[in-house]
């Protein structure tokens, strides 16, 4: 009998023990998570080393990034590279959190973001939610399966992460919360909101981890620069030549830059509104057998430029950044010609006649097409220098019509601006 009670024992202990191994929880209030270096009173960034010791200092990164297999911490001028068997954890000094775990299906501990800690804590790894509620440790996740209906075969959705969350949920709170539940569609902020619902019903404390962390980040940009125009994809008699006097413009942009998307940071999006000046004069000749011409009209143009890019940062650290973009925009412009000329001579008699009249003819292009590449310089933590590099293609633009001699043109820009990112 005495024998029997002791394997009990054993068998109790080893199957309470591995269940709170399963858990793996750091719970929140076992260790001084907070962010403020007491020395300086500011937030900071901090790692807590395997044996509870805590440091401050800074986590060398090039963005706030939701992932990480490996820090680079330095404190006191010395860096020091720490993997997740390194720490139980570490922060940052925008609130973001990351414990040591293991994850369920894996053997090596990784580092998981925290994003709500109190009884029930919700972390993330890669996309991927976790929920731990003390005793287990699981995958919020959602999966299609083919089956057959009616000799047909269909996709189904599967919701496993509704019967864990109403699992983990407990008391009148969770009966009130199993309606959204049901309802609820696999993301981090939709889980979020119900844990917080959840706590806020139980009156429990809890912290979100992820609160200073914006879904993107917004900055107004401003700048000048010049565009150089050139005549492109040709449609003209043989013989004939057109080129501008000037190839310069000026112009100067405001917008806006979507950038450090928390799901894809090295994304980012700009909106803006430039205005262009072009002053030139558009020069044309032609040498036949019997006559010879030239001509020339001066042109003015001004335009609202409002192009939308699509970003892709190369190389993107706290001090510079280069991307390359894609973009595309509404280019509306007002064009007014004056001084049309036409000196036309006689190479056999030696006769020469002016014609005035207008020469040019400029067709709206309203969508232009383009690619750029840019770079920014962090002036201070609130200002970046930008410069950028961009070529567009406005497609049949001009017509210029001499004496029924007439060439069709495409026009080509290549912008550079310098401005600044706030």
């Amino acid at each position: 009998m005495i024998k029997c009670i002791s394997r009990l024992a054993v068998f109790g202990w080893l199957f309470f023990g591995a269940l709170q191994a399963f858990s793996q929880t750091d719970r929140l209030s076992e260790f001084d998570w907070t962010n403020v270096d007491p020395s300086s009173g500011q937030e900071s960034d901090f790692v807590v080393l395997v044996s509870g010791e805590k440091l401050f200092g800074e986590i060398l990164r090039n963005f706030d990034k939701a992932s990480y297999d490996e820090i680079q911490f330095q404190a006191g001028g010395e860096i020091k590279s720490f993997v997740p068997a390194d720490l139980k954890g570490f922060g940052l000094d925008n609130g973001q959190l990351f414990f040591s775990r293991i994850l369920p299906g894996e053997t090596a501990q990784s580092f998981v973001q925290i994003l709500v800690s109190g009884s029930l804590e919700l972390s993330e790894r890669r996309g991927s939610l976790f929920l731990d509620d003390g005793k287990t440790y699981q995958k919020l996740d959602s999966y299609e399966k083919k089956i057959d209906r009616d000799g047909q075969t269909v996709r189904k959705l599967y919701k496993p992460y509704i019967f864990i969350l109403k699992t983990a949920l407990s008391g009148e709170c969770a009966v009130l919360l199993y309606p959204k539940v049901d309802r609820l569609t696999l993301n981090r902020d939709n889980i979020i909101r119900l844990l917080e619902d959840y706590y806020i019903c139980q009156e429990a404390e809890y912290r979100v981890h992820v609160e200073k962390v914006p879904q993107v980040k917004i900055s107004p940009t401003a700048g000048v620069g010049i565009s150089h125009f050139s005549l492109g994809s040709a449609e003209k008699r043989e013989g004939r030549n057109d080129q501008f006097s000037n190839n310069l413009a000026y112009q100067g942009f405001l917008g806006v830059r979507f950038h450090d998307l928390r799901a894809i940071p090295r994304l980012s999006i700009d909106v803006r509104v430039g205005y262009s000046m072009f002053n030139t004069t558009v020069l044309s000749s032609s040498e036949g057998p019997q006559i010879v011409w030239t001509s020339s009209e001066e042109m003015e143009e001004t335009a609202f430029y409002i192009p939308v890019s699509f970003n892709y940062s190369v190389v993107k650290n706290q001090q510079s950044e280069l991307y390359l973009g894609i973009s595309g925009g509404l280019w509306i412009q007002e064009v007014t010609t004056s001084g049309g000329i036409v000196d036309l001579t006689n190479i056999s008699t030696g006769d020469t006649r002016l014609y005035e009249g207008e020469i040019v003819e400029v067709f709206d292009s309203n969508f232009i097409p383009g690619l750029k590449v840019g770079y920014t310089l962090a002036l201070s933590s609130k200002m970046r220098l930008l410069m950028e590099l961009e070529a567009n293609t406005q497609k049949e633009y001009y017509l210029f019509d001499v004496l029924q001699n007439k060439s069709r043109y495409s026009r080509n820009r290549l912008s550079f601006q310098v401005g600044l990112e706030f």
